[in-house]
């Protein structure tokens, strides 16, 4: 059976995320780790403070890093700055969703 950390590194992949990005969005999703604030912009929906965070690379990645996102991590763990403190601060277990 696939561990959590090695499906989202695989839809990462399929979803071509830069990879210097897995890394924080794995642990964020799977270890409900702090990210960097470009990422945490990005995870918080707002737009503005992703393309100012953004290097001159990831500012043409964002929409990919949405779409990922939206397929394949639980709703309640983006979306909003109040969602992400929250998924943040939870200790419960983390949902592992394997959907493809």
């Amino acid at each position: 059976m696939t561990d959590y950390r090695t499906h989202l590194r695989s839809r990462l992949i399929e979803s071509e995320v830069p990879i210097p990005l897995h890394s924080g969005l794995v642990e964020y999703f799977a270890g409900r780790r702090e990210t960097g604030g470009f990422l945490k912009a990005v995870l918080e929906n707002d737009l503005r403070e992703a393309c100012v965070r953004a290097d001159d690379f990831n500012r043409y990645e964002i929409a990919t890093i949405v779409l990922f996102l939206n397929r394949y991590v639980p709703s309640t763990a983006w979306g909003s700055p109040a969602i992400v403190e929250a998924w943040l601060a939870s200790s419960d277990p983390v949902p592992e969703i394997f959907e493809r």
